[in-house]
């Protein structure tokens, strides 16, 4: 059953999205350790390394920002009502708190009513946490910029080896490019679009990637299954353009 609306698409296609992270997040783990056994494959990788580097530091810094601010919301939870309560009613207020939690140590009640404040503290504190993080994680522009740009890397690429073809499948095929359309218009409902805007630019560059990738086998006369190690400079955002041009054809302007 297709979704129906664009909030349910938008649900269903980035579950889609998460599910083939987590598929290949562990296989692309255990390739980076097996393939980076000696200097000279460190170096094949290392222009990608640093995106990712960049990547993870810059999640980090949004991860430190959410426990931060959990521990602030959950400090103010717990201990601000009862400082107001005595800052405004004085020391009487104090005295009538503090009988009140004392009758209710004698009912053998005080644990239910430390728990419950507790549970609630907690998870205010958790969700604002997870809030906080998401706010400065969807803000920074360069995350997702520098994680579409990954299959444009010099070098090797173990991510545009073991995600793009099922990467490019999933937005070029799966995904119907009416949602894409959706994501143009000037009157865009969807709520993530800085994040979609990636995924659909990290398939165009696995595409274009592939495109050089054999452009270069074919000039340099390697067979298909060879490795390319790409230039410095890494693949022209334009060779698209550029292969077409070169073929003596019109450019086209889907990457599909």
């Amino acid at each position: 059953m297709q979704p129906a609306n664009t909030t349910e698409k938008e649900l269903h296609y980035r579950n889609r999205v998460q599910e083939l992270l987590r598929k290949h997040t562990s296989l692309i783990h255990r390739s980076s350790t097996e393939e980076s056994n000696s200097s000279e494959t460190n170096q094949q990788y290392a222009p990608e390394q640093r995106l990712i580097d960049r990547i993870v530091s810059n999640e980090r810094t949004a991860f430190m920002y959410g426990i931060a601010l959990s521990g602030i919301v959950f400090a103010s939870v717990r201990f601000g009502p009862r400082y107001l309560a005595v800052k405004i009613g004085g020391r009487e207020k104090e005295r009538v708190m503090k009988e009140a939690e004392e009758v209710a140590r004698k009912e053998g009640t005080a644990w239910i009513h430390k728990g419950a404040a507790f549970i609630v503290e907690t998870s205010f504190g958790a969700w604002a946490g997870w809030r906080g993080y998401n706010i400065v994680s969807s803000q920074n522009n360069d995350s997702f910029e520098a994680i579409s740009q990954i299959p444009l890397c010099a070098g090797r690429s173990i991510i545009a080896d073991k995600v793009c073809s099922e990467w490019v499948d999933l937005v070029h095929k799966e995904i119907p490019s009416e949602f894409w359309q959706t994501l143009d218009s000037k009157e865009c409902r969807l709520q993530d679009e800085a994040r979609w805007r990636s995924v659909r630019d990290f398939a165009d560059n696995c595409v274009k990637r592939k495109a050089f990738e054999d452009a270069y086998r074919k000039k340099h006369g390697m067979k298909e299954t060879e490795l390319v190690m790409v230039p410095d400079g890494g693949v022209p955002k334009d060779i698209l353009l550029t292969l077409h041009l070169e073929k003596g054809r019109p450019a086209q302007n889907n990457t599909e």
